[in-house]
């Protein structure tokens, strides 16, 4: 192991130059490792920039910060298949969706990323969302785009028009 790497609680180990996302804020890359000292506590932190929010974020490289490695092309076609999928059955009451929706976002993983965006536009285009829904779809949009551009190499806006093509064509299909 490397003297810039830092192995989480996870089990997940990270060095300069990795691709990774953060719940949080999306996908972005390990600029560093680097040591603070805060309330007398030294701690290390991955130093992580986000291109799409041009955000630079010290996240703890202890304990569960939600930091995953980017998916791969192969997790990203995945994704795609399942933004054309038949939206799955959600809890009833918002609160419960809201819940539902946030574990898969934790989660990280790109494909239940996928389902929260695909179920809450689904569900949105036949009822109201709350504000909570509304804004959750937006940060479950965010991550998804940022990560598919930085694995595919492409302009977030380029991702953009792309998974609404998908999510156009899944919703096509299930008007068939």
């Amino acid at each position: 192991m490397s003297e810039n790497s830092v192995t989480k609680t996870s089990g997940e180990v990270f060095s300069e130059g990795d691709f990774v996302v953060y719940p949080n804020h999306g996908a972005g890359c390990v600029s560093g490792v680097e040591e603070k000292t805060i309330l007398g506590e030294e701690r290390r932190y991955y130093v992580v920039y986000i291109p799409d929010a041009e955000l630079t974020l010290s996240i703890p490289a202890d304990g569960e910060s939600g930091l995953r490695a980017c998916a791969d092309e192969d997790s990203v076609e995945a994704a795609l298949s399942v933004l054309k999928g038949e939206a799955t059955e959600m809890p009833q009451n918002w609160n419960q969706r809201l819940k539902f929706n946030q574990a898969k976002i934790r989660d990280g993983e790109i494909s239940q990323v996928a389902e929260v965006v695909r179920n809450l536009s689904s569900y949105g285009g036949e009822h109201n969302l709350s504000t909570g829904e509304r804004n959750m779809l937006m940060k479950a949009r965010r991550i998804l785009i940022s990560e598919i551009a930085l694995v595919r190499g492409i302009e977030v806006r380029e991702a953009e028009k792309h998974v609404e093509e998908v999510l156009r064509e899944g919703i096509s299909e299930d008007a068939t």
